[in-house]
């Protein structure tokens, strides 16, 4: 497997991931057989298993044969048929039989994520839009009312703890007096409301391909947030970025983000009573995709007082967007992809404790220094453990100090 797909999977397993995560939409994988047995998650996944004669003679009679299964077996409001390199390689007509399908009312599109054409982030990006471009062909749903804003941009199956850093985003905006949506783990009627939100808050590069169609499409504002606010500077940044965008009362988003400053400033000055902060590392390292790294990177630095010696940045974001990361980040970046360049790039640079994924465990170990794994993939279990706002950046505080002290 190549560097690039070494950490971040290929553009077919974001996409995959993605519609795995919407309730009521059945993935119908048209791809090799190697591509389905590697892309097993232990639940029912619908494929064309694509052999030498599809090769040959191209696979669209046998993409024909399988939805029509799939609509019969697999009980979905939309069925999205995720064409792999095979598919590309040998120009099945994708368009021609969705519109075939469509004509038999099956509630069905395609989206084109051969593995070649990109990684896991950029698979989910294509994804995305695609599903909010065809979310009108599913029924709407009775709890699928238009809200203030769609949370886009962060990953499922690339971001381990996604589903808690939407619970944690959802409990900020509320803050505020803000609905949202959080699109990832709602079904398919949540998408097709999306076009009726008042705006879309972009939190990573990963998010705004779908917020500018949203924007064009449906006039849905795009308000740019582009990383994952940690600790309560960033929380009540965020709000106030939303709360200009979306004209609030200012008075209302101040005093939500006083609350929040003071949550976290009590929780701190307790620890440092207790003497728990002395503790904490002087110089971090920082291995994590561009969303993740930034935010940390900021709440180390900028409420901590730590110094990020390094920022590795490993999702490979689209050009475009790195100028604007670094500034957020306030420390220069490393674009590093596979091991070796990760490697090489924490070589550079002395640090006492790693901020990374398990993948980092070997020069963790190596360096003799504590890790704590904040991305993909992980070895501890991710079920409600985020590190985004206030409480995220406390449990962020908290598996630092855990980290050292079991390495003492």
């Amino acid at each position: 497997m190549g560097a690039l797909h070494e950490r971040n999977g290929c553009a077919l397993q974001g996409a995959l991931a993605l519609l795995q995560a919407v309730d009521g939409v059945v993935p119908v994988l048209h791809a090799n057989a190697g591509c389905g047995a590697a892309l097993a998650t232990g639940r029912p996944l619908p494929s064309t298993v694509l052999l030498e004669k599809q090769v040959v003679f191209g696979g669209s009679s046998r993409l024909r044969e399988q939805l029509k299964n799939a609509v019969q077996v697999h009980a979905g409001t939309l069925y999205g048929v995720l064409a792999g390199c095979v598919p590309e390689v040998v120009g099945d007509d994708l368009p021609a039989m969705l519109k075939e399908a469509r004509e038999q009312r099956f509630p069905a599109f395609a989206v084109s994520v051969p593995g070649f054409g990109g990684h896991g982030w950029s698979g989910h990006a294509v994804a995305v839009r695609a599903l909010l471009e065809n979310a009108a062909l599913a029924e709407a749903a009775a709890d699928a009312d238009a809200t203030d804003v769609n949370l886009l941009g962060l990953v499922p199956g690339l971001d381990p703890d996604w589903q808690a850093d939407l619970d944690e985003l959802a409990a900020l905006l509320a803050e505020a007096g803000l609905g949202s949506r959080r699109l990832a783990g709602e079904g398919a009627g949540a998408w097709r409301a999306a076009a009726r939100s008042r705006a879309s808050l972009v939190l990573s590069p990963w998010g705004a391909a779908a917020a500018d169609w949203l924007e064009q499409a449906h006039r849905v504002l795009r308000v740019d947030f582009g990383w994952r606010p940690v600790g309560s500077v960033d929380a009540a940044l965020l709000l106030e970025r939303l709360g200009e965008a979306l004209a609030l009362d200012e008075a209302v988003v101040a005093a939500a983000a006083a609350r929040l400053q003071a949550q976290q400033r009590r929780a701190l000055q307790g620890a440092a009573e207790r003497g728990w902060l002395a503790e904490l590392p002087e110089r971090v390292a920082i291995v994590a995709p561009s969303a993740t790294a930034v935010g940390l990177a900021r709440f180390v630095a900028g409420t901590l007082g730590l110094e990020p010696t390094v920022v590795v940045v490993t999702d490979q974001p689209p050009e475009a967007s790195r100028a604007a990361l670094e500034a957020a980040a306030g420390v220069p970046l490393v674009h590093a992809a596979g091991s070796d360049e990760v490697a090489a790039a924490l070589a550079r640079a002395g640090w006492d404790t790693l901020l990374g994924s398990a993948l980092e465990a070997p020069l963790a170990r190596a360096a003799g220094v504590p890790l704590v794994e904040v991305a993909a993939p992980l070895r501890r279990p991710s079920l409600v453990r985020s590190h985004v706002g206030v409480r995220g950046a406390l449990a962020l505080v908290e598996d630092i100090l855990a980290a050292r002290a079991a390495a003492d």
